[in-house]
C-alpha cells in the first residue's frame, strides 16, 4: 500500500519552517522521512512507473528535490527547505525540456507542467512557432478553456514579445509558462485518491507536453519576434 501524506505531514513542514536549523532537522529526520520523504517518494514513483507504461516512446526522467537548500542561494533563509517536490521530463536535458511536476508545501500542494528553462530556449521556440503557424496552440488554449482543473501561470513580460491572437497573446507573454492545478491541504492529499487525481492531471497535460517538447528548433524558424 502507498505512504499516505497526513495532517502530522502538514504539522511537521509548519514546524519546520518555523525552526528551520539543521539542529533541530536531524534530531526530526527519522520523522522527515516517515511523514514526508516516503510518500513523496512513493507517488513519484508509481506517476514515474505510469508515464513509462502509458508513453513508453519517451524516455523518462525522475528528479526529488532535496530538503538542504543549496549553501550558495540561501538569501536570508534557513538551510532547510520546508517543502518537497519532483520533476518529470522526457527525452532530452532537463534544461532544455519542459518538465511535469507535483509540490507538497505548508500551505498546500499543486502539480502539472512548466517550461522555466534558466535559457527559456523552449519559450522562444515557442514564439518563433507561433509567429509561423498558431493553429495547434490555438486548439490546446480552447480546451485548456473547457476544464476547471489548471489554469495558464507563470511570469510574464511587461511588454509582448509577440503580436499574436487575444487567445494566445497571455500565453506568448510568458517569460516561463505553467499550467498549474493548486489545492489546499484537505482529505484528497491525505487518501488513496491524490494518486489517481495527479494521474489522470498528467495525462490531461500530455498534449501540451509534447506539444512543447516538439517544438522545432529556434534556428528552424523564422519568427517575426518584437524584441523590444
Amino acid at each position: 500500500m502507498m505512504p499516505l501524506y497526513s495532517e502530522k505531514t502538514v504539522e511537521f513542514l509548519w514546524d519546520l519552517r518555523f525552526h528551520n536549523s539543521r539542529e533541530w532537522f536531524h534530531a526530526r529526520k527519522e520523522t522527515f522521512d516517515e511523514l514526508m520523504l516516503r510518500p513523496t517518494k512513493a507517488l513519484a514513483d508509481a506517476l514515474y512507473d505510469h508515464l513509462g507504461k502509458k508513453y513508453p516512446k519517451h524516455d523518462w526522467n525522475l528528479h526529488i528535490s532535496r530538503i538542504y537548500r543549496d549553501a550558495r542561494r540561501l538569501y536570508g533563509r534557513g538551510p532547510m527547505n520546508d517543502h518537497l517536490w519532483f520533476t518529470l521530463w522526457a527525452d532530452r536535458e532537463e534544461s532544455a525540456a519542459p518538465a511535469l511536476w507535483f509540490s507538497f508545501f505548508p500551505e498546500g500542494w499543486d502539480f502539472g507542467m512548466g517550461c522555466w528553462s534558466e535559457n527559456r530556449v523552449v519559450m522562444e521556440r515557442f514564439r518563433a512557432q507561433l509567429s509561423l503557424d498558431c493553429t495547434a496552440a490555438d486548439k490546446l488554449a480552447r480546451r485548456l478553456q473547457k476544464q476547471d482543473v489548471f489554469v495558464l501561470g507563470g511570469e510574464s513580460y511587461k511588454r509582448p514579445k509577440l503580436s499574436t491572437t487575444p487567445l494566445l497573446q497571455p500565453w506568448a507573454d510568458k517569460k516561463s509558462l505553467m499550467l498549474i492545478c493548486r489545492r489546499d491541504h484537505g482529505a484528497l492529499d491525505c487518501s488513496d485518491a491524490l494518486f489517481p487525481f495527479v494521474r489522470d492531471g498528467f495525462d490531461f497535460l500530455m498534449p501540451y507536453y509534447e506539444y512543447f517538447l516538439n517544438l522545432p528548433a529556434y534556428e528552424q524558424a523564422e519568427p517575426t519576434l518584437n524584441n523590444t
